[in-house]
């Protein structure tokens, strides 16, 4: 449509050099000629202006596109990256999880086997407090009757008698037994 349109208006165009002309004596059909001549020059020109766009824009395109497509691909690989790295955590998560659960059970397990030997020790102390105690009156009493005996110097078979049968039943009288019998 744009190259009627010019061509009318150089045909217009030619038609006023022409009776201009008249007077240069160019004939009009050389003037039309010169015209066309010099449209063909200045649509070539156009034309190779156009290609050099072209090729520039095409140039410009094919780069986008290789660009892109390399962006694609990084892009394309970083996700296949995180995608393996958030199943690798969530597998991590699922096993540290499990690793928790078996721990907390052994640390409630562990516990309740403390409070167990707490609770054992305390009735095994409570249990030596009076063995003990037991043991040093006895032991007391045993130091005082030694004592005496000794103090009043002559044999008694019934004394003998009952250490003797003491030294069976309460432990630790076979050796104030021992030590008496050595200071006859």
């Amino acid at each position: 449509m744009r190259c009627p349109r010019m061509a009318l208006s150089v045909a217009a165009a030619a038609f006023a050099t022409v009776s201009r002309a008249a007077a240069v004596a160019v004939t009009p059909t050389q003037q039309v000629i010169t015209m066309l001549t010099e449209m063909q020059t200045k649509g070539d020109k156009m034309m190779e202006d156009e290609r050099k766009t072209y090729a520039v824009y095409a140039e410009w395109v094919d780069d986008e596109s290789k660009r892109l497509s390399f962006e694609i691909q990084d892009g394309q690989k970083r996700i296949d990256e995180l995608l393996a790295f958030i199943a690798k955590a969530d597998s991590d998560v699922e096993r540290l999880g499990r690793e928790i659960g078996e721990l907390n059970a052994e640390i409630d397990r562990l516990e309740g086997e403390k409070s167990k030997a707490t609770q054992t020790r305390k009735e095994e102390h409570e249990e030596y407090v009076k063995v003990s105690m037991d043991y040093s009156e006895s032991v007391d009493a045993l130091a005082r009757a030694v004592q005496v005996v000794s103090a009043q110097n002559f044999d008694r078979p019934q004394a003998e008698m009952l250490l003797q049968q003491m030294s069976g039943s309460v432990p630790g009288m076979p050796r104030v037994l021992a030590a008496m019998l050595q200071e006859k």
